[in-house]
């Protein structure tokens, strides 16, 4: 999961000039949801192409943070997907988007065609996209891009899965460093598979604390470190 962290306190707005040297100072930069590159007057330029603030994230990675809930898939995104259909060759996935993104059924860890997964109608599954393009359909991956491992790819099983969390909610919650999870994580034993499509899955050995997690992650948004910690205390304390 990548940590990101925040590289300026300035609000960009569509259109914006960002000068990326003032981010980082040396090598290739990637850039991310919310920048795009142009060429005016054969010059470069990024732009902002939505409203939040500038972050930094792991091997140079710049992107726009916003609190929006819609999403845009984007290349390498972690993303939780329910299976809509399945076909020939895979199956088709809602992942929040306009539009459903397509899973070959051999886009999994050490898979042929002779035992490729069973996935049935409603199966939730963590992937990452491999596939962005706005004139096609997205597609994903439940494999690691580098090593061609899983690396917490696959289905989801049981389970509990929360919607409608903000992009920068999300984006949060894979830092290592979440105050939320780590207080939660001293209290209660769970596992957990955040998405950057403002789904979050959960699973802890009771349905009472598997509530309680998911309870302490939509409450939680606009608290800051202290508050969240006391949040997981009080929602603990009443269990």
């Amino acid at each position: 999961m990548s940590e990101v962290k925040e590289s300026s306190p300035s609000y960009y707005f569509p259109g914006d000039d960002v000068k990326l040297s003032n981010v980082i100072e040396q090598g290739t930069v990637r850039l991310g949801p919310g920048l795009v590159h142009q060429k005016h007057d054969h010059e470069d330029k990024i732009k902002v192409s939505r409203p939040g603030i500038l972050h930094q994230g792991v091997k140079n990675t710049v992107l726009v943070d916003t609190r929006m809930k819609r999403y845009i898939p984007a290349m390498n995104d972690q993303v939780i997907g329910q299976i809509t259909s399945r076909f020939a060759e895979g199956y088709r996935v809602d992942i929040g988007s306009a539009h459903s993104a397509q899973l070959n059924a051999l886009a999994f860890e050490n898979v042929t065609r002779k035992s490729k997964p069973n996935l049935t109608v409603g199966s939730l599954v963590y992937a990452r996209v491999s596939l962005a393009d706005r004139d096609m359909e997205p597609e994903l991956e439940c494999l690691d891009a580098a090593t061609g491992k899983a690396s917490g790819f696959g289905e989801l099983k049981e389970g509990y899965m929360i919607t409608g969390l903000s992009l920068s909610h999300c984006r949060k919650l894979l830092s290592p460093q979440n105050a939320l999870l780590q207080a939660l994580g001293t209290y209660v034993p769970f596992e957990i598979a955040v998405g950057m499509n403002g789904r979050v899955w959960t699973h802890s050995e009771t349905i009472p604390t598997t509530i309680l997690i998911s309870n302490c992650i939509k409450q939680s948004e606009f608290l800051n470190d202290d508050e969240q910690v006391q949040l997981v205390k009080s929602m603990v304390k009443n269990l």
